[in-house]
């Protein structure tokens, strides 16, 4: 689960991580952030209800009451030229939102990826591992 990552994650130096490029998405198209079965249009997040079994649904940003998720890898963050970022709460066992940013460089800073793109999404020496708080289809990296 996640609680060993925080501690790999600590040891490990993301800052200089350069997201993959040739995804579909992107500034040009919009981000596409899958979304259990649903792919969610560029005006709309990934709205997840964290936990054993997890919800989602795609919903717009400012209608999201649970954990907004706008991204599901790099490709969706290129146009800050950064990863998408999970920030994890240790404490709670829970993410506290996802965004994007330049490096997920600290031990509460968790890349997501998706589980579809074989670890195209994460950092060298890092795989993507499946994440169950978030439902099928999402990941974040992990040694």
């Amino acid at each position: 689960m996640v609680v060993g990552l925080i501690s790999a994650a600590s040891a490990c130096w993301l800052g200089d991580y350069q997201p993959p490029t040739g995804h579909a998405g992107g500034p040009a198209q919009g981000p596409e952030v899958r979304c259990g079965d649903d792919v969610c249009g560029p005006s709309e997040v990934c709205c997840v209800e964290q936990g054993d079994a997890p919800t989602a649904a795609c919903s717009p940003a400012n209608a999201c009451i649970s954990l907004p998720i706008p991204c599901d890898g790099p490709d969706d963050c290129a146009h800050v030229g950064g990863i998408c970022c999970g920030l994890w709460d240790e404490v709670a066992s829970k993410y506290t939102a996802v965004e994007c940013s330049d490096a997920c460089s600290s031990s509460d800073r968790v890349p997501i990826c998706r589980l579809d793109r074989d670890d195209a999404d994460c950092p060298t020496g890092l795989d993507c591992k499946e994440e169950r708080l978030f439902g099928p289809g999402f990941g974040y990296c992990a040694p």
